[in-house]
């Protein structure tokens, strides 16, 4: 069993339960910009809100995304970040890898100006980087993003010198998952997000409980204890 020193964590579906925000937001900024969610039709969280958009209006202009990203932007602080809140347990979770010197990072699809601060408010001082797409150098815009969960683990991994055979990564949908698979990690599926047909993953969490015992057999604590003596 590997000794595990670093943690990276998926954010929506995984760290905190965001559904009813996002959508709730998403809904907002498309009334304001003259569109309706069809009858039938379940609206995703966790892909980019690109993708979300086209899920929902595949024919629709880019020029139509851009204003309904902004308008989920002004909306976003009236409807996700009030509501959107840590899974029980996820900050106790991270406050106990802290102590054992195991270093927590974040790696979301959600913007940085939403996913900052969301984690200023719960998980402050308790994980020392998030990356989203935006910081990497193949980032054009939200339209045109070419950016995978992938590309956002690899920079992650290499912008913070991570050894991957001592790394693990915990996230509730199958990129989340191949992303810790091509980047050499052990993985998590986080059961109780958003996402499905998880089999792939190393490990099964169904709930943060599941999460932090699966991470604690991972961690030789004797070892970190010395370290930060």
């Amino acid at each position: 069993m590997r000794n595990i020193t670093t943690v990276i964590f998926d954010l929506d579906g995984t760290l905190i339960d965001s559904r009813a925000g996002i959508i709730n937001g998403l809904k907002d900024a498309l009334l304001r910009c003259g569109y309706c969610v069809p009858v039938g039709v379940e609206i995703p969280v966790g892909p980019p809100l690109y993708d979300t958009i086209k899920y929902i209006f595949p024919n629709i202009k880019d020029e139509e995304i851009y204003k309904i990203v902004e308008a989920f932007r002004e909306a976003y602080h009236h409807f996700d970040l009030p509501v959107s809140k840590p899974y029980e347990g996820a900050v106790e979770m991270l406050k106990t890898l802290k102590n054992y010197g195991v270093k927590s990072y974040i790696a979301t699809y959600k913007p940085k100006m939403f996913s900052s601060k969301i984690l200023e408010k719960y998980f402050k001082e308790l994980y020392i980087d998030v990356i989203t797409p935006t910081e990497l150098p193949t980032w054009e815009d939200i339209v045109h993003n070419n950016c995978t969960k992938t590309d956002i683990v690899k920079f992650l991994i290499e912008k913070h010198n991570i050894n991957p055979n001592n790394a693990i990564m915990a996230g509730d949908a199958i990129t989340d998952i191949e992303a810790a698979h091509k980047n050499g990690l052990i993985s998590i599926a986080a059961n109780y997000g958003y996402g499905d047909n998880l089999e792939i993953a190393n490990y099964q969490a169904n709930n943060i409980e599941d999460m932090r015992q699966i991470l604690m057999k991972h961690i030789n604590r004797e070892d970190l204890e010395k370290q930060a003596v």
